[in-house]
């Protein structure tokens, strides 16, 4: 279940490129892109609207009709918040090259199905069919799975995870443009060592104390959220 910050995680350099402007914290430590405004910002805390989102396993898959590689990652997601929430989640990985994969992107519907079968289950939904209301309660939770083709370097990269807290935040660009909206992101840190095309499914090591959240820019200028009546 993630609920709470925890330590932070690796690949400053990185992740200061990809935040834009936005400023990274875990356990009350802060760290400050070159980019950023010159005011800190701290992690908004979690809202009475978050969901509970339980990662699973990630794994580099080898698809068996077409021989290539695929990264997949299992999850559950409840609601427990006392009515029913929206849930429209976004997955991408930051791989150690800086190549940016999308969930979803440029995987085949056929293939997404074998990989349903071969890492996930029956049950779980992919990151298309997950979106849309959650009713509350355990009863109600949702299995899902992530794909992405897999592409570049795995020994190191971090997963981001948008769309399970309803915390945001306003950033003003340092040139003056736009305001960009700051959404919080639960982080995860995977490596995998071994074969590109592995003939069975290698499971991605990670350390839970590196999880943290952060505020993360959406990558366009946005409008404040409305606000419930």
């Amino acid at each position: 279940m993630i609920r709470a910050s925890l330590v932070a995680g690796s690949f400053p350099r990185l992740l200061a490129v990809l935040a834009l402007g936005s400023v990274a914290f875990a356990a009350g430590a802060e760290a400050q892109s070159p980019a950023a405004p010159s005011a800190p910002r701290r992690v908004k805390p979690a809202t009475p609207d978050d969901v509970e989102f339980r990662p699973g396993i990630l794994s580099l898959v080898t698809d068996e009709a077409t021989g290539q590689p695929y990264l997949v990652l299992t999850y559950v997601v409840a609601n427990r918040t006392g009515k029913t929430q929206r849930f429209t989640p976004r997955f991408e990985l930051l791989m150690g090259d800086g190549t940016m994969l999308d969930g979803g992107r440029d995987v085949p519907a056929d293939v997404a199905a074998r990989l349903r079968r071969a890492a996930a289950g029956e049950r779980a939904l992919d990151q298309f069919q997950v979106m849309g209301d959650i009713a509350d309660g355990e009863s109600n939770a949702k299995e899902g799975f992530v794909v992405w083709p897999a592409r570049g370097d795995m020994k190191e990269f971090t997963l981001f995870v948008t769309g399970i807290s309803a915390a945001w935040d306003m950033a003003p660009e340092a040139n003056g443009g736009a305001s960009q909206m700051l959404r919080r992101t639960w982080t995860r840190h995977y490596s995998i060592a071994g074969a590109p095309h592995p003939a069975s499914a290698v499971q991605a090591s990670f350390d839970p104390l590196k999880d943290a959240w952060i505020m993360r820019g959406t990558g366009r200028p946005a409008a404040a959220p409305k606000q419930d009546q």
